[in-house]
């Protein structure tokens, strides 16, 4: 339903003096339409509220047929929900008579007050104008800028609501800066090795190049014990179509997965998958032939997808359903087609898939965290995770 901006802002101040005193939505809401969609709140009941204690609905309304609205609150009130105690119907329409707004309600078994916009007055029940008599004043009007309605959403609403959830998720994070970071890093390595290495753009990199930039090769990682092999090989990439799906599949996952675990934890998350998946493929692919490099980003990616998957079956009591159900199947479908298709060509090596997506879901299990507001778990248990994983990486390389 459309409304015209008077109308839309007068909802706002509407639903931020509820909020001021303690009311809490009971409703989607989002960062577009808040003000000019219909939203459900809830005050409850405490000592001096200013609000009458139950549910109210918040209804931004401008179209000039009164049969309509009577049909619009008769369909939401038939809908297996009953219609809310009060009901505040915000206009910037011509007058509404109050016998028609209480024989409305009466109907409907709601109380009903009009915020007329245009002419600034309040049609309904004595103690429900008083209590609305702020939206008016200009001063009360100009305090009530400092309430911000998704902060609300955000410590109130139920987090297994997709639209709480997904604020959270905004929130939680200014940025994916840590993944747009790594995609920079592994682009600028690529084109720092086609200038060193002549630029040959399709024509990919020689066994030998990639092998003196800091490939995972049996003889030179586990024979020389050149240990920085299992880390460096994760930012190296054998053609362009290589580094391309890569960092593709990192930027799809690595925002998500980011703002889910956190900056510096989904940092610890990507290289301690990037280690996982060097050392499994130590131990099962490159060791039969000591000579051959391995190289790419593709078991750290692997270990980002496992971190999602290990997050859903964590907090699994604060994810949406359909939020977890999209994950787990992206994973699973993530997972065996790549798998498929590494079985299907000799030169991609599932083992360092396999290993990086092993690793991220043991991550996934010990660093995740419901999403703030929520109470997060301390620093220091998060690292004590990371530590754990990363001396059982330590311990299966030493045993190569």
């Amino acid at each position: 339903m459309k409304v015209s901006a008077p109308t839309a802002e007068m909802s706002g101040v509407v639903q931020r003096l509820l909020l001021a005193h303690g009311a809490r939505y009971d409703t989607r809401l989002g960062e577009a339409d808040w003000r000019a969609a219909p939203v459900r709140l809830v005050v409850d009941e405490t000592e001096g509220a200013r609000f009458p204690p139950g549910d109210w609905l918040v209804l931004p309304w401008d179209s000039k047929r009164a049969d309509k609205l009577e049909s619009w609150l008769s369909k939401a009130a038939s809908q297996g929900r009953r219609l809310p105690r009060y009901t505040v119907l915000v206009t910037s329409l011509g007058h509404v008579a109050e016998a028609w707004l209480v024989a409305l309600g009466e109907r409907l078994g709601t109380q009903m007050i009009a915020v007329q916009v245009a002419t600034g007055t309040l049609t309904g029940p004595a103690d429900m104008s008083a209590a609305l008599g702020p939206v008016f004043d200009r001063d009360a009007r100009k305090a009530l800028q400092a309430v911000n309605p998704l902060d609300h959403l955000c410590a109130t609403g139920d987090p297994r609501d997709r639209v709480v959830f997904i604020e959270r998720l905004r929130r939680s994070s200014s940025g994916a800066v840590v993944t747009r970071g790594l995609i920079a890093m592994n682009v600028l390595i690529y084109v720092a090795m086609l200038l060193v290495s002549g630029f040959d753009l399709f024509g990919g990199f020689s066994l030998e190049t990639l092998t003196i930039a800091g490939a995972d090769v049996y003889g030179l990682t586990v024979g020389d014990r050149q240990w920085w092999r299992l880390l460096a090989c994760v930012f190296l990439h054998a053609n362009l179509i290589h580094i391309a799906m890569n960092m593709w599949a990192l930027h799809a996952l690595g925002e998500t997965a980011e703002r889910l675990f956190g900056s510096a934890m989904f940092t610890a998350l990507y290289v301690l998958a990037g280690l996982g998946g060097s050392v499994a493929s130590l131990a099962f692919t490159l060791a039969g032939d000591p000579s051959m490099p391995s190289v790419g980003a593709s078991g750290a990616v692997f270990g980002v997808m496992g971190g999602l998957m290990g997050f859903v079956l964590r907090q699994r009591g604060t994810v949406p359903p359909s939020v977890y159900r999209g994950l787990t199947r992206s994973g699973v479908l993530f997972t065996g087609l790549n798998v498929a298709i590494g079985f299907s060509m000799p030169s991609i090596d599932n083992a360092a898939h396999l290993g990086g997506l092993v690793t991220g879901l043991v991550c996934g299990l010990l660093m995740s965290r419901a999403l703030p507001p929520a109470p997060q778990p301390s620093l220091g248990s998060r690292v004590a995770a990371s530590a754990l994983v990363f001396g059982a990486l330590a311990a299966a390389f030493a045993t190569l």
